[in-house]
Formats: C-alpha cells, structure tokens, sequence
C-alpha cells in the first residue's frame, strides 16, 4: 500500500509542477502590465483629448487674451456719391449749379487702442488664465491616473481569467485518473459501471467549463485592446502572477492623498478660479481708462464746386474715461453670483475630500481582510489537495466509493476559484488605493 501512496504522490507532483508554472510557452508575444499601461498612455483615445483641452488652456493663457496688451488696427474706407442736383451759392454772389456731380471721399488710418486702468481687472484674468492652464495639467494627470488603473484592472482580470483556466485544467487531469480509476476497477469487477459514468460525466462537465473560461478570457483580452487603442484580434500573453507585497500605510496614504490626488488638486485649482472670478466682477464698478491713438490721411474729391479738392494727414492722441454709474444692480449681482459659485466650489473640495478618505479608509479594510482570507484560502487548497490525494488512492484501493473523490475534487475546484478571485481582489484594491493616494 505505501508502494501505490508513493507511485500516486508522484504523479501528482509532476501533473502540478507542469500546470502551475506562472509563465508557461506562448506564442503569442508577452505583454507586460507596464507596456500596457504605456501603450495606453500614447493611445487612449480620452487621454489624446484631455491632452488637447490642457493645450487650449495653455493657447489661452497671454497677456493680449487678459486685456493686457493694446489692439492696433488698420481702417480705411472709400465713398462715392452721385448728386442729381447740387446747388452752392458763394459769398461774392455767384451761384453754382450742376447735375450728375460726382463726390469721392477717401480715407485711410492706423488706429491704437489700449486699456490703461481698469481697476486691475487684467491683471486678476491673467492670474485666472494661468491658474485654468495649471487646471488643465492637472485634468490630464486625472486623466491618465483614471486610464492606468482602468487598465491595470482589465490586464488582471485576464490574468485572473487564465489562472482560472490553469485551476480547471488541473481538476480535468484528476478528473481523467478518476475516470481511468474507474474503469480499471469496473473491469477488474471491483465497481460498479455508474462509478465510471458519473466520473465521464464530471470530466466531460470540466471540458465545458474550461471552454467557456477560455472564452470569458478572450472577451477579456479584447477589452483591454480596446483601452490600448489596438485591433480587437490583436495576439498577446499575460503574465499570470498575481502574488502581491504590497503594504499600505493608513497615514502615509492619507498624506499622499492630500497631496497628489488629481480629482481633489482639480477641485482645489476650480475654487481658486471661481475666487479669482468673484474678485474680476468686483472690478465691473471701477473707473475704466482707454487711450486712444489714431494717424489718419483724408481726401475729398467733388465733381464740381468752390473747393474741388482737400486732403488731409495727422495724429490724433486721446484718452476716454469711463465710470458706471447706474447698471439697475446688474454689476452687483453678477458679484453675487460668482461669490455664491465659488462657495459651492469650496464644497465640492471638502465633499471630495470627505469621500476618497471614506473610500481609502473602505479599501484599506477590504484589503487587509482579503489579506487574512488569501492566508486561509491557500490553507485551503494545501488542504484540499491533501484530502483529494487521500481519497483517490483510497478509491484506488477500493476502500471508498467514487462520491468521495468527486467530493474532494468539488472542494479542490471551488478552494482554487476562490484563491484566484482573492488574489483578484487584492490586486484591485491596491489599484484603488494607489489611485487615491495619486501613486499610479
């Protein structure tokens, strides 16, 4: 009897030694979770647009956009009339008559316009120019943080995928000594012939599971190529490791968070904005002062008349002054407005603020129980593959019947499941937890 432990031990061993190597031949070409997030980051179509708005904020942002700068433009015009009739009577007495005179007036300018005083209203647009181009960074790097993790989980979930396909692979191969089993001893006269067909009938079960697995995994794969921009048919292998290390620290996280989570520093930058608003309508009541400078040329030209001709070159320089006076509250209630609108920007902070810390704190609990569950589910599995070993050598020997082993093969198949989905889990929420902390 200890012969046949021995023998058994052994195939087993090497049936799990060939089906549990995590990085098996593949021909198709090994994609790492890194370059995937880089093929992502060069790709990804909503990353391409949040690149595109943080460049018109950056387009924006200049001196001339914030009112800063002066306008210079050229003017010119050319009038031509025709009087039916035209009549001038002089100081000497004569009188002048024609019909069908023809006028022409030509004129031509450079023209200077600039804002001198506006009670600093320029100068609060251009800090709020600059502060939406830093928003606009800050939106990119939200959104590059949002793509990496989306497709980090998608890359795990195909590894989680083939991992499940790995675990009913093996339960196949118990499955076909449990039949082989079966069969010797219904030859021998030792079983019955339902023993043989119950276990055809599970291995034939597995066969199917397997199928449906290995399709699950290839809508996974197009997934994912479809987050990196690729063709949905596109080839690639994972690498099925989902072993983690990772260590979370409640404070250092909740540091990090403060400090680099793009959703929050986004929301702060939007406060500031609105703030900057509030003080640019406040300045809507100021005296405003435009200087003017104009070097224009002139010519007159009439058909008939004392004065046939005239032309006209010079510099005009001025200055307008404005100052409201009465606007019906319109000026006042703008400034209401934006104070009411940067109130609610301040909110939305510490409404954010107050919920990526319970959403740490959530993650940082599930992470450590799914910690403690992975130590006991690999118990499990140690276990029950201890178990199975037993029972199918037992079945073997024809000191149990087959409802034992299928029993034992039942409970290997859901530990390993389970095993996997935990694994699963906690790779996820370390994802979540460093996307909160603004560490991806």
């Amino acid at each position: 009897m200890k012969k046949y432990h021995l023998l058994f031990a052994f195939f087993l061993f090497f049936h799990l030694l060939n089906g549990q190597n995590p990085n098996p031949p593949a021909s198709d070409p090994l994609l790492t979770p890194d370059e995937a997030v880089r093929i992502a980051l060069e790709n990804n179509y909503d990353i391409r647009l949040s690149k595109g708005d943080a460049e018109i904020a950056r387009l924006n942002n200049t001196k001339a956009n914030a009112g800063m700068l002066p306008t210079v433009n050229l003017v010119a015009g050319d009038n031509v009339g025709l009087n039916a009739f035209q009549q001038q009577n002089l100081a000497d007495g004569r009188k002048i008559e024609a019909y069908g005179a023809v006028t022409n007036v030509f004129n031509a300018g450079v023209q200077l316009n600039w804002t001198l005083f506006d009670g600093r209203r320029m100068y609060i647009a251009k800090n709020r120019l600059e502060q939406l181009e830093a928003l606009g960074q800050l939106n990119l790097q939200s959104q590059v943080q949002q793509t990496t993790a989306v497709v980090l989980q998608a890359y795990y979930e195909i590894v989680r995928s083939r991992l499940q396909e790995r675990a009913t692979t093996e339960v196949i191969t118990l499955n076909e000594e449990r039949l082989r089993i079966a069969e010797a001893r219904l030859a021998a006269g030792f079983a019955a012939q339902t023993d043989a067909l119950q276990a055809r009938i599970d291995l034939n079960q597995r066969r199917a599971d397997l199928l449906n697995q290995q399709i699950l995994t290839d809508a996974a794969k197009r997934a994912l190529n479809r987050l990196l921009v690729r063709p949905p048919a596109t080839p690639f292998s994972v690498d099925e490791n989902l072993n983690n290390t990772y260590a979370p620290d409640r404070a250092a996280l909740l540091q990090r968070m403060t400090a680099q989570n793009a959703v929050l520093l986004s929301l702060q930058k939007n406060a500031q904005v609105a703030a900057l608003i509030v003080e640019e309508n406040r300045t809507l009541n100021k005296p405003r002062i435009n200087g003017i400078a104009q070097y224009s040329a002139q010519r007159s030209d009439n058909g008939t008349g004392f004065l046939l001709n005239n032309t006209q070159t010079g510099l005009v320089v001025g200055a307008s002054l404005s100052i409201p006076l009465y606007t019906g509250g319109n000026l006042q209630r703008q400034v209401d407005v934006a104070r009411v609108q940067a109130q609610q920007a301040d909110l939305l902070v510490e409404a954010q603020r107050a919920t990526i810390e319970t959403e740490l704190d959530n993650q940082l609990t599930f992470f450590t129980a799914r910690k403690q569950v992975l130590a006991l589910e690999e118990e499990n599995v140690r276990n029950a593959r201890e178990s199975l070993n037993v029972s199918t050598e037992r079945f073997r020997l024809g000191q149990t019947n087959a409802l034992e082993v299928q029993t034992a093969q039942n409970t290997l198949e859901q530990a390993l499941t389970r095993l996997n989905l935990v694994q699963y889990e906690m790779r996820t929420a370390e994802i979540g937890l460093r996307l909160l902390s603004g560490d991806l």
